[in-house]
């Protein structure tokens, strides 16, 4: 018999391993290129028959890794281990750890340490046999972990020399290149750090995105920006600190061991000299050069590019030609020495000018790169925003600079993102060279880190926090609540953006003013969006109302005495006590009662217990609802209406017991058996506006029936 394997693509090889009978052939299968196959075996029989074995998938994977390798950790400080490699997708992945008394970790790889030791996590990817059914593994790496205490604080600084009108990141590190950021950033709870500068005129101290006007909170403020200003010498400090616990006798981060010896505080400074750049005296002629790193390279563009001949040649180098070469149509490559170049650039114009153009090019190394973010956010006089908003969209652009600071035009850094959990950002490349977009789609703090492949110690660390930038946090409200959303954020120019709902059936709002009104049971989400800028939004969630409040001010009374006030009573749907959240400004109170109506959700009515009386309630009491922003709860208002009638239904609306004001919602609510009582005291007015017979209005020889079966003067509320 014929027996023959086959492979459908040639990720992979087969060698026959030694001669078999014809009934059993063995190869020896060899991965060549990650991807996926089918495996067959075909045979023919003596007669000629083909068979042919069900087909059997083969996947070839690249190999399984954790990432980092080694993980460095003070106690309550979480990191995420990183999945590479494998078969795809990685649907089990399991996740142990040799020592949960050192850390711990979950089921996405986020690693929490507790005390101070040394651990293993195992990444396990297991798989079902399709013969046999039973789970196996093959595929397992495994990541060091290490949890210290803090001994010391430094600051890292990549140069103490900037000329003026630069920046530089700085960030603070513990001892070793190993207890970077990602160390302790966000442990909970954490340290916090407080920067601060000798001499202000020469340099400025900035948060990390003070650029899109957001202040990071001291707990996660381990970077900082310096901005030189002037010439002069300095001094940076920085002071890591533990909070205080109010509920504890001891500071927060002592009980969690994360400083060693059991300071309070440690702290670190460093020098830096800031001296003038170079100018010419002429202000005809400044300088201006190109700064390349080495081995890149720059296309040089023009303003006369397409309307006329543009040419480019080197002058001169130093100190050799290998600093840079130069192909005629302005493409520069910048070799592996360092160096200065003279490049003049001529223009060829169609009608006999010539223009030459003289500039410089700088060849230097990379001292440091640096992470900005934008875009910028605006908010109101005096306010400031402590996150970024849930939802934002941002853009992280590397940015790299020599020994005094100077930004380079190009460089050929390969740089590598990192970060410290994936379950707060959603991150990838931009569409530009060297920048990343985000997008924040869960609140908490993010630790980005980008770093040079080519030199491990640069590096740059920032924190992104995020948090809902809409104001109140109503995430769960319940129908008949009104809301008066607000926010921080305004345009480039101060004005406000809009408000947006969806679905609108469950939440009506006014997109102007931002005030709200919620319906219907369900889920909405409000947006505010300030066009081309940012857009934000906050979920909110509404129930049905599970129990109805009624009060009035007990110093008040219901009278049908001339000129006197209408009697009102306080109706509110939460537990709260009131169905108001957040302050609302003029034009939310504007929008509440000329749009959104909220008392159009309660229906009230009134009507006398007995009924044994041939007057309707209607035409003695005067029923109306309202909204009151003050007191944030509907509000009926009962007037008394003067009675014209005989002497018997006068005298018995004396002592009548006025039952049941019924709240009814339109939708979802149900009445409640509580009963609350309201006192009424009923004045008459002047015997002469009725035809009373003689005796006067409080006698008579045949009193109505009901009268008999008063037995107080109470007006009942059941609701």
């Amino acid at each position: 018999m014929e027996l023959r394997l086959q492979l459908a693509s040639d990720i992979a090889a087969l060698t026959p391993v030694e001669e078999q009978d014809e009934w059993t052939e063995s190869h020896l299968l060899r991965a060549l290129a990650v991807g996926q196959t089918t495996l067959v075996a075909v045979a023919r029989d003596k007669e000629g028959r083909k068979l042919t074995s069900a087909p059997r998938q083969i996947e070839v994977f690249p190999p399984f890794r954790l990432v980092p390798e080694k993980i460095t950790l003070v106690p309550t400080n979480m990191v995420q281990v990183v999945c590479e490699g494998g078969p795809q997708p990685q649907s089990l992945i399991d996740f142990t750890i040799s020592n949960k008394t050192v850390a711990l970790v979950n089921h996405r790889g986020q690693v929490t340490a507790r005390a101070a030791g040394t651990a293993v996590v195992h990444g396990t990817i297991r798989t079902v046999n399709e013969d046999t059914g039973l789970v196996t593994v093959f595929s397992q790496d495994e990541v060091e972990v290490e949890v210290v205490q803090l001994r010391a604080v430094r600051i890292l600084a990549a140069t103490t020399r900037l000329v003026t009108d630069t920046e530089m990141p700085i960030y603070v590190m513990g001892l070793g290149s190993a207890q970077t950021p990602f160390s302790f950033g966000n442990a909970n709870p954490g340290l916090t750090f407080h920067w601060a500068v000798t001499k202000r005129d020469v340099l400025d101290l900035e948060p990390r995105q003070a650029e899109v006007s957001v202040e990071p909170p001291a707990e996660v403020s381990f970077a900082a920006v310096v901005r030189t200003r002037a010439s002069g010498r300095t001094s940076v400090r920085v002071t890591v600190r533990c909070p205080s616990d109010p509920d504890a006798s001891a500071p927060a981060c002592t009980s969690a061991t994360q400083l060693e010896g059991g300071p309070l505080e440690f702290s670190d400074e460093v020098q830096i000299l800031v001296f003038e750049k170079l100018q010419l005296l002429c202000p005809d002629c400044p300088t201006e050069r190109v700064l390349m790193s080495m081995n890149s390279q720059f296309q040089l563009h023009t303003n006369r590019e397409g309307a006329a001949v543009v040419s480019s040649r080197i002058l001169k180098c130093f100190p050799n030609s290998s600093v840079i070469e130069e192909d005629g149509q302005g493409l520069l490559r910048a070799g592996a020495v360092a160096g200065s170049a003279v490049l003049e650039v001529t223009s060829r114009e169609p009608f006999g000018v010539n223009q030459t153009a003289i500039t410089g090019v700088q060849v230097a190394p990379v001292t440091y790169l640096q992470i900005s973010t934008a875009p910028r956010l605006f908010t109101a006089p005096g306010k400031r925003l402590a996150a970024f908003p849930l939802g934002a969209a941002l853009t992280f652009t590397v940015h790299l600079y020599d020994s005094v600071g100077e930004r380079f035009h190009t460089h050929s850094a390969q740089l590598h993102l990192a970060l410290n959990r994936d379950d707060l950002l959603l991150i990838g490349p931009g569409n530009k060279n060297h920048t990343y977009v985000a997008q924040a789609v869960n609140r908490g703090v993010t630790l980005v880190a980008v770093r040079d492949l080519r030199h491990p110690g640069m590096a740059d660390y920032i924190p992104v926090p995020v948090e809902c930038a809409i104001e109140p946090d109503a995430r769960l409200a319940v129908v008949g609540d009104v809301v008066c959303f607000g926010t921080h954020l305004v345009g480039q120019g101060g004005e406000p953006g809009l408000w947006v709902v969806s679905p609108a059936s469950v939440l009506q709002l006014d997109v102007l003013s931002g005030a709200a009104v919620a319906r219907s049971q369900g889920t909405a989400t409000v947006f505010y969006e300030i066009p081309g800028l940012v857009r934000t939004y906050q979920e909110v969630t509404v129930n049905a109302s599970s129990r109805l409040m009624l009060s009035y001010d007990p110093k008040t009374f219901l009278t049908n005495t001339p000129n006197s006030g209408n009697f009102r009573l306080l109706i509110s749907t939460s537990r709260l006590g009131t169905n108001l959240r957040g302050s609302c400004s003029p034009l939310q109170e504007s929008a509440i009662k000329t749009l959104l109506l909220p008392q159009t959700l309660i229906l009230c009515h009134v009507q006398f217990s007995n009924t044994l009386m041939d007057v309707p309630a209607s035409r003695v009491f005067h029923v109306l609802t309202n909204f009151s922003v003050r007191q944030g709860r509907c509000e009926d208002a009962g007037v008394v209406r003067q009675l014209v009638g005989s002497y018997q239904i006068l005298l018995f609306t004396l002592f009548a017991v006025l039952a049941s004001t019924a709240v009814i919602f339109l939708t979802y609510n149900a009445f409640l058996n509580r009963v609350q009582t309201v006192p009424v005291v009923y004045v008459p007015t002047p015997t002469s506006s009725y035809p009373y017979p003689s005796g006067g209005p409080y006698v008579s020889p045949q009193p109505p029936l009901a009268q008999s079966r008063l037995q107080h003067w109470l007006w009942s509320v059941r609701h």
